[in-house]
């Protein structure tokens, strides 16, 4: 029976992320899967390395890798495409991060010093980085404003995939009940019971569990929503939750002192 793999959140953190996809098999299984739930970018330095990553992964195994957006990947994307930038993005690119990472040291300095930047208003720095950025990643870039048009949910028998969640009162009819800014913006998290498992991320584990011993882990809420939010910037780990489908049993993984992983069963109270 297949294993079902889900990370979420990763915020431009490259080596967390290759540390965790180092424990997910889709070889030995070819129906086990592997579920990204969004925002690849912003936060982290290397938020062009992840997206290349993510890209080559999904290349590589095309009917195991789910690949679902995130709010800060529909900003990006809203940013770059210029069909809106209600939120100005750009302005949101703490020390110009995510921006510097689709350059070398040597192409941005050069970048720095045009007069377009130094000088002009938030629209035309905005057009011009948004060239300079389609000049050397224009493929990565039309890859990534693709999956706008997918669903923003993987759906199992069991689970819900979800970057932020859904509208849950309607149950069975959470597909029509939820509004699509909601599938990516959700706020506060839902706890309690549900006819399917929710995964999600968008909201860190220790906020919705109101305690700092899950930073950096999955926290599930003892009914029907698993939290797979690590605050990856801060906690330099990339929570990962797996799926056996044969048990109907979830476990996820923690960091050992010798750096490398312990798996457990996610159970009451752990």
């Amino acid at each position: 029976m297949p294993i079902i793999y889900s990370i979420s959140d990763i915020h431009g953190c490259y080596e967390p992320m290759i540390d965790a996809l180092r424990l997910v098999d889709l070889d030995s299984n070819k129906n086990n899967k592997l579920i990204l739930l969004g925002d690849y970018v912003d936060g982290g330095t290397e938020s062009c390395k992840v997206l290349y990553y993510v890209k080559e992964l999904e290349e590589k195994y095309p009917k195991q890798v789910i690949i679902l957006l995130g709010n800060h990947d529909k900003m990006f994307i809203d940013w770059y495409t210029s069909i809106t930038d209600e939120l100005q993005w750009l302005s949101h690119d703490v020390n110009l991060l995510t921006i510097k990472s689709f350059f070398t040291s040597e192409q941005f300095e050069i970048i720095e010093d045009q007069p377009e930047l130094r000088k002009g208003n938030y629209s035309e720095i905005s057009k011009y980085l948004i060239q300079e950025i389609r000049s050397h990643h224009s493929e990565l870039l039309n890859w990534l404003s693709e999956k706008s048009k997918f669903s923003p949910f993987y759906e199992t028998e069991n689970q819900i995939y979800v970057h932020a969640g859904i509208c849950e009162e309607d149950e069975v009819f959470w597909k029509h009940a939820t509004r699509p800014d909601e599938f990516f913006w959700k706020y506060p998290a839902e706890t309690g019971t549900f006819f399917k498992d929710i995964i999600a991320g968008h909201i860190s584990s220790v906020e919705v569990a109101e305690d700092k011993s899950y930073h950096g882990r999955v926290f599930w809420d003892g009914q029907s929503h698993y939290f797979i939010d690590g605050d990856t910037v801060k906690s330099k780990v990339v929570p990962l939750l797996k799926y056996n489908s044969s048990t109907g049993k979830y476990s996820s993984y923690m960091k050992k002192s010798d750096g490398g992983w312990k798996e457990y069963q996610i159970i009451k109270g752990k």
